[in-house]
């Protein structure tokens, strides 16, 4: 159902005509985002992200975000949540749009750091068991593919792929994601 919503947004928004200026140099805007992992088992696991950007020429922006995510890992019938804090910057280039500027394809690239927190800092599970992993700063780099639609003169739709390596992890050290969100630019 949830796929199917973001398609038909996603294709309703491919043809809006939008004529105001876009992507002008100084121009900032506030995004939030939601993602998941591919193949995750349960919709338990998630990556909630707010961020925001500057544009530079040509469409390119500098971005920075702030996010909280959640991953479960099945011990026989017990739930193990890895729960993950990060920020992040970077850059982003403008690779592809048409003419108006009402679709474009961007590639991004930034650095990303946080703390990571295994079963809420409990060491002991249900069973008796000792969890051998420890709650730790985590560190490392993201790219993404990010594809926008403007809805509005103001409003974009966001649809992106991320793959990240994480250093010091205790989900994997290559995390890919997918995900969308909104934007407003002011």
């Amino acid at each position: 159902m949830n796929k199917l919503l973001i398609a038909i947004l996603f294709i309703s928004t491919m043809n809006v005509k939008s004529f105001a200026q876009q992507m002008i140099p100084g121009q900032t805007g506030v995004e939030i985002s939601y993602s998941v992992f591919p193949k995750s088992p349960k919709k338990q696991n998630y990556i909630v992200s707010m961020g925001f950007v500057s544009y530079v020429k040509n469409g390119n922006y500098f971005f920075g975000l702030a996010e909280y995510s959640r991953k479960n890992y099945k011990y026989t019938n017990y739930a193990i949540p890895i729960d993950t804090f990060l920020l992040g910057g970077g850059y982003s280039f403008y690779v592809w749009g048409d003419f108006m500027r009402n679709v474009n394809l961007n590639l991004g690239i930034g650095a990303l750091v946080g703390y990571e927190q295994v079963n809420g800092g409990n060491e002991l599970i249900y069973d008796g068991s000792m969890l051998s992993s420890a709650d730790q700063l985590i560190y490392g780099v993201g790219g993404k593919l990010l594809l926008e639609s403007y809805l509005t003169e103001h409003w974009v739709f966001l649809v992106n792929g991320q793959l990240r390596f994480l250093k010091n992890s205790q989900m994997a050290q290559f995390h890919p994601l997918l995900g969308f969100g909104i934007r407003y630019n002011f």
